[in-house]
């Protein structure tokens, strides 16, 4: 058991060291980050004087969903090439002759990966909540602020990242992300009213919209979706669900391509 955690915390640490030192890492969400502020910059008033009419607990929930527009869509890219670069470097070859199981070490890189690239998307929240706070003076907006990064954005980013990890093990990384930028834009923006096939709008919309209008009870006109108490957490739980079901998979496919070697 203690060698379990040995191993993890060990996976984590480097998994964590390598991505958050990673230049690109931090060009790619500081230009993505810069491009979603300069979008928002123009309705700047607008936006004041919609969004803090509204409660606060909604405000935040707001707040949550800008953050996921367009930073998650370049933080899945940024998460695919883990896996491959291992593969590059020879660290995999590495950590085979390690007697911890390969279960162990892929959690640990999972979590350390996810947590560096976090950094940086929760900078841009914390200012954004910085923001709020100064213009509404409403100190209830900082303990709000972490429950909507908890419920809102945390949980598609985990679905995110455990397929991000997973499908470039059997796909090409450049394939997987070209396709993973469309399905993102596809399966949360792209609603019915459309009249486009697309997962938007229902329990699996990693964009975070079901828990803003189900649990923080975000304005229909706010979120774009009507969504109850129950909706939101059944939203919340299969995302992360199926980030544990993507992660199993990725552990046996990896299993079966080194019984191969």
């Amino acid at each position: 058991m203690n060698n379990g955690i040995t191993a993890c915390g060990g996976a984590f640490r480097y998994e964590f060291l390598m991505q958050i030192r990673r230049r690109s890492l931090w060009i790619s969400l500081l230009l993505v980050g810069l491009l979603q502020i300069m979008i928002y910059v123009p309705h700047l008033n607008a936006l004041i004087n919609l969004y803090f009419q509204i409660p606060i607990n909604q405000t935040m929930a707001e707040l949550a969903l800008m953050v996921n527009t367009l930073l998650p869509a370049a933080f899945g890219c940024l998460i695919a090439d883990r896996l491959p670069r291992d593969r590059r470097t020879r660290v995999e070859e590495l950590l085979m002759t390690m007697p911890q199981s390969s279960g162990v070490r892929l959690i640990g890189k999972y979590l350390g990966s996810v947590c560096a690239t976090l950094i940086p998307v929760l900078v841009f929240f914390l200012l954004g909540t910085g923001f709020v706070l100064y213009h509404s003076g409403d100190m209830a907006c900082i303990p709000l602020a972490l429950a909507a990064f908890a419920v809102i954005i945390l949980p598609g980013i985990l679905f995110i990242s455990a397929f991000s990890l997973a499908c470039p093990a059997i796909m090409w990384v450049p394939l997987y992300q070209f396709c993973f930028v469309g399905y993102w834009f596809w399966g949360n923006f792209l609603g019915p009213r459309n009249g486009i096939p697309t997962l938007s709008d229902t329990i699996l919309t990693p964009s975070g919209k079901l828990m803003a209008a189900g649990i923080f009870g975000l304005d229909p006109k706010h979120s774009g979706i009507i969504a109850s108490p129950i909706q939101g957490w059944e939203s919340l739980s299969l995302l992360i669900g199926l980030a544990g079901l993507a992660l199993c998979v990725l552990w046996l496919v990896l299993r079966w391509q080194q019984a191969r070697q």
